[in-house]
């Protein structure tokens, strides 16, 4: 294999991965009950996979269900945004949470009271 054939090998390889790799930084989880349904994305900043995959798949239990898709991108249109939300040890959560379909006065109570900033959104 030439040099040149090598490099464009190495450097597709690389893009590749990367795409795979970026599809684990966002889910959607859509949420089901007779009160309602909920639809949020949450896009990760620092979060390692194997901890993502635990805020992003919920279990279902006999009040609400949950799917949980991940995507490249979390979609547009959404309501609102959280960012910064924190721990009850005051450390800012590593991801952002993108709302769509939920009770929008109580996500954004929930979010300045957990020290987040809310931000209406594009749709």
């Amino acid at each position: 294999m030439s040099p040149f054939h090598f490099l464009f090998t190495s450097i597709l390889l690389s893009l590749l991965s990367c795409n795979l790799y970026a599809r684990d930084e966002q889910c959607v989880v859509l949420g089901f009950s007779e009160f309602g349904n909920t639809r949020t994305c949450v896009e990760n900043i620092s979060l390692p996979p194997e901890h993502f995959k635990e805020v992003c798949e919920r279990e279902s239990d006999e009040y609400m269900r949950f799917e949980t898709t991940y995507v490249a991108k979390c979609p547009p249109m959404y309501k609102a945004v959280c960012r910064g939300l924190r721990t009850q040890n005051g450390k800012p959560l590593p991801y952002v949470s993108y709302l769509y379909e939920n009770d929008m006065s109580f996500m954004k109570k929930t979010c300045i009271r957990g020290g987040g900033t809310w931000e209406g959104g594009d749709g």
